[in-house]
């Protein structure tokens, strides 16, 4: 072999090892294989979703609105009154600004009631940082299920997603300026909604006093 067969042969070699990461990457990318779990959200990842600031929500504000998620609430809204805008400072028992679990509440009286304490204990689960993330439910004109402790309410619309082609959302994942940054689908489980919370709430401390 010639020297200058040698040098192409390792001219070939360097280009072929300096391409390899791409189609690694894409293989990755396309099988979901190998990907940092933090890089992933476990449902779709900010979708084409007006904020919850333009929602047009009536929120229902408790006499207990104030209460902590692990005390108890009462089961009705008694002395409620509406609320135009965002989930009133009020209701979210804490100085931090919040993160926003959100969902509408089915029409039948167990499945909403089932979902509202699934979604309960979860929030429970966040422990000290339990304060950080609010429930907000959303009903068409009137709750079937009794209120959960730390449940906030509002009547109104569930807005659909602004792109026709998306699939329903079931639950949505909203950041303080109520911008919706993860949406998930029917088949979405607590412990996947818990990575994506504590992902956030780690990459966005709360800020010292």
């Amino acid at each position: 072999m010639t020297h200058v067969m040698r040098q192409r042969l390792k001219l070939v070699a360097l280009l072929g090892l300096l391409s390899a990461p791409l189609p690694l990457a894409w293989a990755m990318l396309s099988a979901q294989v190998g990907i940092p779990e933090g890089r992933v959200a476990n449902g779709a990842l900010l979708p084409k979703v007006k904020p919850l600031t333009d929602w047009s929500l009536d929120y229902l504000v408790t006499e207990n609105a104030t209460d902590n998620v692990t005390e108890n609430a009462t089961d009705s809204a008694v002395g409620a009154k509406e609320a135009p805008g965002m989930p009133p400072l009020a209701a979210r028992g804490a100085d931090e600004q919040r993160f926003w679990l959100s969902w509408p509440e089915p029409n039948q009286p167990q499945l909403a009631a089932a979902q509202a304490e699934r979604w309960w204990r979860l929030h429970r689960a966040l422990g000290k940082e339990a304060p950080r993330l609010g429930r907000l439910v959303v009903a068409e004109k009137a709750f079937v299920h009794p209120q959960v402790p730390g449940e906030q309410r509002a009547l109104g619309h569930w807005p659909s997603p602004n792109d026709a082609t998306s699939a329903p959302h079931q639950l949505r994942l909203i950041d303080p300026h109520g911008q919706v940054v993860v949406a998930y689908g029917p088949e979405i489980t607590p412990q996947a909604v818990m990575k994506d919370v504590r992902r956030l709430l780690k990459r966005n401390p709360v800020a010292p006093r």
